[in-house]
């Protein structure tokens, strides 16, 4: 007979029972909420007359229900409120065999180590929404969708990366000074490649044709003042390069142009930088994942332009050939 997988829920509840001491109160509080159905927990203080030396000293489940054993809310006990005249009625009554007043303590017990666990929380995001049942209903992460102008609902949607990143960068996207090394600290962190940026990339930039000179205009032409040969003027401070690099070959087909992590990569760009500024990204391959073109390939079909070279001998150098602009990044395949 096949024995049934025990789930997270069962290894959780199971390490809390077997070695309680391990989990300090509020893990332990939230551990047991998991685990019980409806969040049925009863909280109970620790019996006797000598404080324990463990903040959780036990656990267990009966009839549907969990039962802690914790001293960071107590009622009554040798760290409760209370004075000790109602711990000995206490186990009195349990001698009695009644539960009735054990259960009416409980009741204030377990409220205040509710509120002891969310004072625990409040000022640690990553606690409270690991335990939070609606994660974007907690307030910190509201504020740090404000700070950095996502607040108003659909715009997290249009952003092209998700809300996660966008609160996991909030501090570089909320602050005012643009610079490169924290557009390379945060492209770093955000893809685990290595990242740099060229700056003031040469380009050309178009003009208008009513900008450009002709014979014959109203205005008439003088040299050096209105006067441009050409169609398009070179820009050295309006553009730059994010380079990605050396990457491994599989890493490497993953920015392929239309793939969603190309996609998130000019999406976060962008937002950083605005929408004054242009740039594209350059990949580049290491020397030693250069592969050749074979014909028929399944996994990764040869691509003219981006992982089709044709040589019959090892590579001497990295490819720095694949160059993606903007607009076929944001372009996601389907």
């Amino acid at each position: 007979m096949l024995q049934q997988t025990p789930t997270i829920k069962d290894r959780q509840a199971a390490l809390l029972s077997d070695d309680p001491g391990r989990f300090d109160p509020a893990t332990a509080f939230r551990v047991a909420q998991f685990v019980s159905p409806d969040d049925a927990v009863v909280i109970g203080a620790h019996g006797g007359i000598q404080p324990t030396p463990l903040a959780v000293s036990g656990f267990s489940r009966k009839r549907g229900h969990a039962e802690l054993k914790s001293a960071f809310a107590p009622i009554v006990g040798p760290l409760g409120s209370l004075p000790p005249a109602y711990g000995e009625l206490l186990k009195r009554e349990e001698r009695n065999r009644s539960g009735a007043l054990a259960s009416f303590f409980n009741l204030f017990a377990a409220r205040f180590s509710e509120l002891f666990v969310s004072a625990t929380e409040k000022y640690r995001l990553a606690r409270g929404l690991r335990w939070s049942a609606d994660q974007t209903d907690n307030g910190f992460r509201k504020t740090l969708l404000a700070l950095i102008g996502f607040r108003t609902a659909g715009l997290v949607e249009k952003a092209g990366v998700s809300e996660d990143a966008l609160l996991r960068f909030s501090g570089l996207l909320a602050g005012r000074d643009r610079n490169v090394s924290a557009l390379t600290s945060m492209l770093c962190e955000f893809t685990g490649l290595p990242v740099h940026i060229e700056q003031f990339r040469r380009r050309w930039v178009a003009l208008p044709l009513h900008e450009q000179s002709q014979l014959g205009q109203a205005s008439g032409l003088r040299l050096g003042q209105n006067s441009t040969a050409g169609s398009a003027v070179e820009d050295m401070s309006g553009g730059f390069r994010v380079v990605i690099g050396p990457v491994a070959y599989a890493d490497y087909l993953a920015l392929t142009p239309g793939s969603k992590r190309l996609a998130e990569i000019f999406s976060l760009t962008r937002l950083f930088v605005g929408s004054a500024l242009h740039f594209d990204v350059q990949v580049i391959l290491k020397k030693e994942d250069i592969p050749f073109c074979r014909l028929g390939q399944s996994d990764a079909p040869a691509r003219l332009g981006w992982n089709s070279w044709a040589r019959v001998a090892p590579a001497q150098q990295d490819s720095a050939d694949a160059v993606v602009t903007e607009r076929e990044g944001s372009a996601i395949s389907a």
